[in-house]
């Protein structure tokens, strides 16, 4: 794994969702002081802080290590909206729309199969 990668790609998503390293450090349940000195010192993240970074950030490890961004350029331009929007919910935020959409989704298939 190269180190630059992983700094960089952490850089580029504490821009793209606005936040800072200590809110990236709450998102993910990391200690500051544990971002801090990995990242200050340069040196890489054991995998489970890459994993719990990725949770903070609620994107899959795939995603974090998709250098060409071909998994956002097979999405269309509404679903892209619409998981930009999502980042930049707060946590809490992003749980509760999770929960409406599980309703949602429920009740969609309660009718449809109601419907057969």
């Amino acid at each position: 794994m190269r180190e630059e990668y992983v700094r960089k790609k952490v850089d580029q998503l504490l821009e793209e969702y606005n936040w800072t390293l200590y809110q990236l450090s709450k998102e993910a349940d990391i200690s500051y002081a544990t971002l801090s000195n990995t990242f200050n010192r340069n040196k890489v993240p054991s995998v489970p802080i890459i994993l719990r970074i990725c949770e903070g950030f609620h994107i899959t490890v795939a995603e974090f290590f998709n250098e060409g961004g071909t998994l956002l350029q097979q999405l269309t331009a509404s679903d892209q909206r619409l998981i930009a929007d999502f980042h930049r919910l707060s946590g809490n935020d992003k749980k509760l729309v999770t929960a409406f959409l599980q309703g949602l989704l429920q009740k969609s298939n309660t009718v449809h199969r109601e419907c057969q």
